[in-house]
Protein backbone atom coordinates (compact mmCIF):
# COMPACT_ATOMS: atom_id res chain seq x y z
CA UNK A 1 0.00 0.00 0.00
CA UNK A 2 1.58 3.27 -1.13
CA UNK A 3 -0.34 6.52 -0.99
CA UNK A 4 -0.49 9.93 0.63
CA UNK A 5 -3.11 11.49 2.87
CA UNK A 6 -3.90 15.17 3.08
CA UNK A 7 -5.69 15.00 6.41
CA UNK A 8 -4.94 13.77 9.91
CA UNK A 9 -5.18 10.03 10.23
CA UNK A 10 -3.06 8.87 7.33
CA UNK A 11 -3.81 5.77 5.31
CA UNK A 12 -6.12 3.79 7.60
CA UNK A 13 -8.29 5.25 10.38
CA UNK A 14 -10.55 3.02 12.46
CA UNK A 15 -12.56 4.49 15.33
CA UNK A 16 -15.47 3.15 17.38
CA UNK A 17 -15.67 -0.26 15.79
CA UNK A 18 -16.14 -3.78 17.07
CA UNK A 19 -12.94 -5.15 15.56
CA UNK A 20 -10.24 -4.67 12.94
CA UNK A 21 -7.88 -7.29 11.53
CA UNK A 22 -4.89 -6.24 9.42
CA UNK A 23 -3.14 -9.13 7.64
CA UNK A 24 -0.96 -9.57 4.57
CA UNK A 25 -0.45 -5.83 4.00
CA UNK A 26 2.72 -3.81 3.35
CA UNK A 27 2.46 -0.15 4.39
CA UNK A 28 5.34 1.37 2.38
CA UNK A 29 6.30 5.00 1.72
CA UNK A 30 3.00 6.48 2.90
CA UNK A 31 2.85 10.08 4.05
CA UNK A 32 0.57 12.45 5.93
CA UNK A 33 1.21 16.00 7.18
CA UNK A 34 0.24 14.96 10.70
CA UNK A 35 -1.28 12.04 12.58
CA UNK A 36 -0.09 8.54 11.70
CA UNK A 37 -0.22 5.99 8.89
CA UNK A 38 -2.54 3.73 10.91
CA UNK A 39 -4.82 5.29 13.53
CA UNK A 40 -6.88 3.08 15.87
CA UNK A 41 -9.10 4.11 18.74
CA UNK A 42 -12.14 2.84 20.64
CA UNK A 43 -11.96 -0.62 19.09
CA UNK A 44 -13.11 -3.67 21.02
CA UNK A 45 -10.44 -5.79 19.38
CA UNK A 46 -7.72 -5.37 16.76
CA UNK A 47 -4.99 -7.64 15.43
CA UNK A 48 -1.99 -7.32 13.10
CA UNK A 49 -0.26 -10.24 11.39
CA UNK A 50 1.98 -10.76 8.35
CA UNK A 51 2.18 -6.99 7.90
CA UNK A 52 5.09 -4.60 7.45
CA UNK A 53 5.62 -0.85 7.89
CA UNK A 54 8.57 0.77 6.07
CA UNK A 55 9.49 4.25 4.88
CA UNK A 56 6.31 5.83 6.17
CA UNK A 57 6.29 9.55 6.99
CA UNK A 58 3.44 10.94 9.06
CA UNK A 59 3.58 13.66 11.66
CA UNK A 60 6.73 12.97 13.69
CA UNK A 61 7.46 9.68 11.93
CA UNK A 62 4.65 7.79 13.66
CA UNK A 63 3.56 4.65 11.83
CA UNK A 64 0.80 3.59 14.23
CA UNK A 65 -1.11 5.60 16.80
CA UNK A 66 -3.48 3.50 18.86
CA UNK A 67 -5.56 4.02 21.96
CA UNK A 68 -6.97 0.52 21.58
CA UNK A 69 -4.91 -2.60 22.35
CA UNK A 70 -3.46 -4.50 19.39
CA UNK A 71 -2.95 -8.28 19.37
CA UNK A 72 0.33 -8.81 17.48
CA UNK A 73 1.25 -12.12 15.87
CA UNK A 74 4.94 -12.15 16.81
CA UNK A 75 7.47 -14.97 16.72
CA UNK A 76 8.89 -16.34 19.95
CA UNK A 77 11.72 -14.19 21.26
CA UNK A 78 9.90 -11.04 20.07
CA UNK A 79 7.57 -8.44 21.55
CA UNK A 80 5.48 -5.41 20.53
CA UNK A 81 3.67 -2.74 22.57
CA UNK A 82 -0.12 -2.99 22.41
CA UNK A 83 -0.89 0.73 22.66
CA UNK A 84 0.63 4.15 22.09
CA UNK A 85 2.71 5.63 19.28
CA UNK A 86 4.90 3.26 17.24
CA UNK A 87 7.61 4.86 15.13
CA UNK A 88 9.99 3.68 12.43
CA UNK A 89 10.09 0.48 10.37
CA UNK A 90 8.82 -2.82 11.78
CA UNK A 91 6.79 -5.86 10.82
CA UNK A 92 4.92 -8.85 12.14
CA UNK A 93 5.77 -11.63 12.85
CA UNK A 94 9.35 -10.27 13.17
CA UNK A 95 8.27 -7.53 15.64
CA UNK A 96 10.88 -6.28 18.11
CA UNK A 97 13.61 -8.56 19.44
CA UNK A 98 13.73 -9.35 23.14
CA UNK A 99 16.92 -7.61 24.34
CA UNK A 100 20.07 -9.50 25.25
CA UNK A 101 19.83 -10.83 28.80
CA UNK A 102 16.11 -11.55 28.43
CA UNK A 103 14.09 -14.27 26.69
CA UNK A 104 10.65 -14.58 25.13
CA UNK A 105 9.19 -18.06 25.56
CA UNK A 106 5.57 -17.08 24.86
CA UNK A 107 3.58 -15.24 22.22
CA UNK A 108 1.76 -11.98 22.85
CA UNK A 109 4.57 -10.33 24.82
CA UNK A 110 4.07 -6.58 25.20
CA UNK A 111 7.07 -5.40 27.27
CA UNK A 112 10.81 -5.37 26.43
CA UNK A 113 11.38 -7.50 29.55
CA UNK A 114 9.61 -10.27 27.56
CA UNK A 115 9.34 -13.46 29.68
CA UNK A 116 11.93 -12.16 32.14
CA UNK A 117 15.67 -12.16 32.74
CA UNK A 118 17.73 -15.07 31.47
CA UNK A 119 17.79 -17.83 34.09
CA UNK A 120 20.86 -18.80 36.11
CA UNK A 121 23.25 -21.15 34.37
CA UNK A 122 22.17 -19.88 30.96
CA UNK A 123 22.68 -16.95 28.57
CA UNK A 124 20.25 -15.14 26.28
CA UNK A 125 21.39 -13.26 23.21
CA UNK A 126 19.09 -10.78 21.48
CA UNK A 127 15.90 -12.47 20.24
CA UNK A 128 16.27 -15.59 22.41
CA UNK A 129 13.17 -17.74 22.85
CA UNK A 130 14.72 -20.48 25.02
CA UNK A 131 17.71 -19.68 27.25
CA UNK A 132 20.94 -21.34 26.07
CA UNK A 133 22.85 -23.36 28.69
CA UNK A 134 26.36 -22.35 29.65
CA UNK A 135 28.84 -24.99 28.43
CA UNK A 136 30.56 -27.60 30.57
CA UNK A 137 33.42 -26.26 32.65
CA UNK A 138 31.53 -23.00 33.25
CA UNK A 139 28.76 -21.60 35.42
CA UNK A 140 26.55 -18.50 35.70
CA UNK A 141 25.33 -17.66 39.20
CA UNK A 142 23.41 -14.50 38.22
CA UNK A 143 20.27 -13.73 36.22
CA UNK A 144 20.45 -11.88 32.92
CA UNK A 145 23.57 -13.23 31.19
CA UNK A 146 23.62 -11.77 27.68
CA UNK A 147 26.09 -13.99 25.81
CA UNK A 148 28.22 -17.12 25.92
CA UNK A 149 31.11 -14.91 27.03
CA UNK A 150 29.13 -14.14 30.20
CA UNK A 151 29.50 -17.75 31.40
CA UNK A 152 32.24 -17.93 34.04
CA UNK A 153 34.92 -20.65 33.77
CA UNK A 154 35.35 -22.82 36.85
CA UNK A 155 38.42 -21.92 38.89
CA UNK A 156 41.35 -24.27 39.50
CA UNK A 157 40.33 -26.81 42.12
CA UNK A 158 36.80 -26.90 40.67
CA UNK A 159 34.99 -28.55 37.76
CA UNK A 160 31.57 -28.72 36.13
CA UNK A 161 30.66 -31.76 34.00
CA UNK A 162 27.16 -30.50 33.11
CA UNK A 163 25.82 -27.64 31.00
CA UNK A 164 23.46 -24.97 32.33
CA UNK A 165 24.74 -24.82 35.90
CA UNK A 166 24.73 -21.94 38.37
CA UNK A 167 27.86 -23.03 40.25
CA UNK A 168 30.96 -25.20 39.97
CA UNK A 169 31.80 -28.35 41.94
CA UNK A 170 34.80 -28.67 44.22
CA UNK A 171 37.26 -31.40 43.27
CA UNK A 172 37.00 -34.16 45.90
CA UNK A 173 39.95 -35.24 48.02
CA UNK A 174 42.34 -37.39 46.01
CA UNK A 175 41.86 -35.33 42.84
CA UNK A 176 42.81 -31.93 41.45
CA UNK A 177 42.15 -29.53 38.55
CA UNK A 178 45.09 -27.28 37.63
CA UNK A 179 43.39 -25.06 35.02
CA UNK A 180 40.28 -22.93 34.63
CA UNK A 181 37.20 -24.16 32.80
CA UNK A 182 37.63 -27.90 33.34
CA UNK A 183 34.79 -30.39 33.09
CA UNK A 184 36.48 -33.01 35.30
CA UNK A 185 39.12 -33.35 37.98
CA UNK A 186 42.21 -35.50 37.52
CA UNK A 187 43.23 -38.12 40.05
CA UNK A 188 46.34 -37.23 42.03
CA UNK A 189 49.40 -38.78 40.38
CA UNK A 190 51.20 -41.67 42.01
CA UNK A 191 53.35 -40.25 44.77
CA UNK A 192 51.24 -37.07 44.90
CA UNK A 193 49.22 -35.80 47.82
CA UNK A 194 45.69 -34.34 47.51
CA UNK A 195 44.29 -34.84 50.98
CA UNK A 196 41.84 -31.95 50.92
CA UNK A 197 39.02 -31.14 48.55
CA UNK A 198 39.54 -28.33 46.04
CA UNK A 199 43.18 -29.04 45.17
CA UNK A 200 44.56 -27.14 42.18
CA UNK A 201 47.95 -28.88 42.10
Amino acid sequence: MDCSAERIGGVVRAVTSESLSVAGVAFINNSAPSGSVLYLDELDRSSISDTSFAGNIAGNGIAIQTGSPIDWDCRLGRWMPRQGALEGDFSAPECRLCPAGYYGAARGLIEPSCSGQCIRGHFCEEGTADPEPCPIGTHMPALGAASNESCIPCAPGQHQPFTGQSDCLTCPAGSFSPDVGLAACDPCPRGGYCAEAGAAT
